[in-house]
């Protein structure tokens, strides 16, 4: 008898939990390695150690499996705010420091993310999510930059804009590197440190910012 086929007949909720994550794991590993398709309830089942009908029990459909995957990818918005502490006096190092941990949150998810791009068109509510990332990451950095313009630090102008292209810049070369595969001639390090650059010189006209 297979004894992982078996569900335990106690520990209530914390067992039932530990159950989820397994379930949710071997999905994970079984779909950055095989795709959506290639990630059967069957093989998710052998993986994470117990029965298909233990899956369908947790999880309606495969389908809710990626949807769960990707919310828990995407609440990225505390980890987002932590990187902006500061002052304003401390503007390029809070942008250096926002910059590294954005693109180091994409290629930590980038199994998943290219999973979810793949299947986009099968499944729009997943692209809906998927989004959500780079747009969350673009509403905090604007929620800054216009929390120093209310304080007199910077001009009046369109913060959200501003965000965005920053933002922007970091999504385009995590997606042409893990995405397109193609070889851009440029150093992460020196892509965060021009890219703030450019935000404070366009956001406050100086173009002596270079620290």
């Amino acid at each position: 008898m297979d004894h992982s086929d078996i569900e335990p007949s106690h520990g209530g909720r914390g067992e039932e939990q530990e159950t989820r994550e397994r379930i949710l794991a071997a999905a994970s590993q079984l779909m950055a390695k095989k795709g959506y398709k290639g990630a059967t309830t069957r093989k998710i089942s052998q993986l994470a150690g117990v029965n298909e009908v233990t899956i369908f029990r947790h999880f309606k459909n495969k389908e809710a499996i990626l949807e769960e995957l990707l919310k828990g990818i995407v609440d990225i918005r505390l980890q987002l705010e932590n990187n902006l502490h500061g002052e304003y006096s401390e503007l390029k190092e809070i942008l250096l420091r926002y910059a590294r941990g954005y693109y180091q949150m994409l290629v930590e998810r980038k199994e998943i993310l290219m999973i979810c791009m793949i299947e986009a068109d099968n499944h729009p509510e997943v692209i809906k999510l998927f989004s959500s990332l780079p747009m969350t990451a673009v509403e905090v950095l604007c929620n800054k930059l216009k929390e120093f313009q209310d304080q007199g630090h910077l001009p009046k102008g369109d913060a959200c804009a501003a965000a965005l292209m920053f933002v922007s810049t970091f999504f385009y070369a995590f997606m042409a590197k893990y995405r397109v595969n193609l070889c851009l001639d440029f150093q992460e390090e020196q892509l965060f440190e021009d890219a703030s650059n450019i935000l404070i010189n366009g956001i406050t006209g100086n173009t002596n910012s270079h620290r």
